[in-house]
C-alpha cells in the first residue's frame, strides 16, 4: 500500500526529498534500480551483513549521495561505503518513513484543509482548521466555531512536511578524487532477517531413511533483496546487546504478508569453515522478498543408516534407605542415532534443527511418526533423535526382598520385565540410576556402566515375546 501511496505522491508532485537531500546543495539519489550487486549474509540470530553495490557518477571533491531503500531495521553506527578514491565526511540515516501517521504527526500546529461530504445533498463543504494534537491518528482540530475531537471528514494537506521520506535512506557525504563513474558498495548490519533448518527424514528400510536438508529464509528487516547472493552463517556471533533504539517510535508496522516460496536447485549448499563458524553458500542468487519465507535445497541424501532404539530410565528408587516399590507399565522412549560419516551416509556440517520423521504404513501410504531436533552437528559427531515413545513395547518392574546389611548400606533384588508385542524384535536400553556407593552383585544380563550413578543393560526382546532382566544391587554411604 506504501508504494501506491508514494506513486499517487509522485504524479502530484508532491513528494519532497528527505531532510538530508535538503540540506546538500546537490544530491545524487541512488535507488534500488541502480544495484549492480547484492549479497547478504544471514546469522542464526536475527542478523543480516548486506553488501549493496550501486553504480554512480561522481564528480571531483564533495558529493551527495542518497542510498534509497536500506532495510528499516539497519544498525546505521554499522555503515561501511567503499569505493576507489572516495573517503567518507559523514552518513545521516533518515527513517522518519512517509505514512499517513507521520504526516499528521509532523503537522501538529499547523492549518490544513478540512473536507466534510454530505451524503444528503452530495455536496463536499471545504473549510480550514489548525491541527492541535494528532491523538493517535485522530486529530484534534480547532476551528473557527470551535474544537472538534471526533471530526467525521478528511483532512487535506497542502505540502507535505519536509522531513519525510518514501523508503529509509542513508544520505552519505564524500570527498572523491577523480570524476568519473564509480561502484560504491555499502555494507552494514540489520536485524529482522534469519534462517533455520529443517529436515526431512523418510524411513525407506529396517536401519536406512532418506534425509533432505531444507533452509527457510524469513526476512522482515524492511527490504528486499533482488537477486542476491546469499550465504548463511551457523553459529551465534556474539553481539553487544544495545539500549532500544529512539528511532522506531512513531513508525508505523507495515501488513504482513506470509509469503512462502520454494526456490528449487539440483544442487545443495556449498559448505566451509570460517573460523569456529560454517559458511554455507546457496549455489544460485534468489530474491528474497520483505515480508517473505523462502525455502531453498541444503542438500539430500540418500540410505542414510540409523538406529532406532527404546530408551527406558527406571522408575524404581535405588538409593540409601531403598525400599521395596514397583511400577505397573512404563512405555519406553523411541530413538533414532544417527552417525554424522560418510561410511553412513552421512559427513557433512549439519546446521542445528528440527528434523520430521515420516514413514510408510502396511498400505504404503506415507504417515508422520515424530519429530525432534538437534544443535549443530559437526562431521563425525553422533546425535540421538528423540522421536516419542512406544505403543508396542513396555515395561513392569519391582524391588523385592530388601535387606539392610549395616547401618549405611542395603541390598535387593530387581527385577523388570519386558514385553513386545511388534513383529520384530526390540532393543530396549534400559538405565537404572543409583544413589551413594552402588555394586551390581550379580545379573542375568552384562551391565555397562554409563557414568558413575547410572547403569545400563541393552535388552533384546524378541518378537510378540517377553524378556526379564534380574540383578541384585548393594548400596552404601558414600
Amino acid at each position: 500500500m506504501r508504494k501506491n501511496y508514494v506513486e499517487v505522491l509522485l504524479s502530484l508532485g508532491l513528494l519532497l526529498p528527505s531532510a538530508g537531500a535538503l540540506a546538500a546543495d546537490k544530491e545524487i539519489v541512488l535507488d534500488k534500480g541502480k544495484s549492480v550487486d547484492m549479497a547478504i549474509s544471514i546469522y542464526n540470530n536475527s542478523l543480516g551483513f548486506v553488501r549493496d553495490t550501486r553504480e554512480v557518477m561522481l564528480e571531483k571533491g564533495k558529493n551527495s549521495v542518497a542510498f534509497v531503500g536500506v532495510a528499516d531495521q539497519i544498525k546505521p553506527e554499522t555503515a561501511m561505503l567503499s569505493g576507489d578514491g572516495i573517503v567518507v565526511r559523514e552518513q545521516n540515516y533518515n527513517y522518519n518513513l512517509l505514512t499517513p501517521y507521520n504526516i499528521l504527526n509532523e503537522s501538529v500546529g499547523k492549518t490544513v484543509k478540512t473536507a466534510l461530504y454530505n451524503e444528503q445533498t452530495g455536496q463536499t463543504t471545504f473549510s480550514s482548521a489548525k491541527i492541535i494534537d494528532s491523538n493517535n491518528g485522530r486529530p484534534v482540530l480547532q476551528f473557527d466555531y470551535g474544537i472538534e475531537t471526533d471530526f467525521p471528514g478528511r483532512v487535506v494537506y497542502e505540502k507535505l512536511p519536509e522531513n519525510l521520506t518514501a523508503e529509509p535512506t542513508l544520505n552519505i557525504t564524500l570527498n572523491n578524487k577523480t570524476a568519473g563513474s564509480k561502484k560504491l558498495e555499502l555494507a552494514y548490519l540489520t536485524t529482522g532477517i534469519s534462517w533455520k533448518a529443517d529436515y526431512v527424514a523418510e524411513v525407506d528400510g529396517r536401519d536406512t531413511l532418506s534425509l533432505n536438508g531444507w533452509i527457510t529464509l524469513d526476512n522482515q528487516s524492511g527490504t528486499a533483496y533482488e537477486n542476491a547472493a546469499v550465504q548463511l552463517i551457523a553459529g551465534s556471533v556474539n553481539e553487544i546487546p544495545a539500549p532500544a533504539a529512539p528511532r522506531m517510535y512513531g513508525m508505523v508496522m507495515k501488513a504482513a504478508v506470509n509469503d512462502m516460496a520454494v526456490a528449487e536447485s539440483t544442487a545443495g549448499a556449498s559448505r566451509e569453515a570460517l573460523g569456529d563458524y560454517y559458511l554455507y553458500t546457496l549455489p544460485f542468487r534468489t530474491t528474497v522478498k520483505d515480508k517473505q519465507s523462502k525455502q531453498v535445497s541444503l542438500f539430500a541424501r540418500d540410505k542414510v543408516r540409523f538406529v532406532r532404539e527404546y530408551k527406558l530410565v527406571s522408575p524404581l528408587y535405588a538409593g540409601l534407605n531403598m525400599r521395596g516399590s514397583e511400577f505397573e507399565r512404563a512405555n519406553p522412549q523411541v530413538m533414532f542415532k544417527l552417525n554424522n560419516v560418510e561410511a553412513e551416509g552421512l559427513g557433512l556440517p549439519m546446521p542445528g534443527g528440527t528434523v520430521r520423521f515420516y514413514e510408510n504404513d502396511s498400505k504404503g501410504n506415507m504417515q508422520f511418526i515424530g519429530e525432534s531436533s538437534f544443535r549443530q552437528l559437526a562431521k563425525g559427531e553422533k546425535t540421538e533423535l528423540l522421536l516419542g515413545k512406544s505403543f508396542d513395547v513396555s515395561a513392569k518392574g519391582k524391588i523385592a526382598n530388601v535387606t539392610k546389611l549395616a547401618k549405611d548400606s542395603w541390598e535387593g533384588d530387581f527385577e523388570v520385565s519386558f514385553k513386545n508385542a511388534k513383529s520384530e524384535s526390540a532393543t530396549v536400553n534400559f538405565e537404572q540410576n543409583f544413589g551413594g556407593n552402588w555394586t551390581i552383585v550379580s545379573e542375568s544380563l552384562k551391565s555397562d556402566k554409563k557414568n558413575a550413578s547410572t547403569a545400563l543393560w541393552k535388552v533384546e526382546v524378541p518378537a510378540n515375546g517377553e524378556k526379564v532382566l534380574t540383578f541384585k544391587a548393594r548400596i552404601t554411604a558414600l
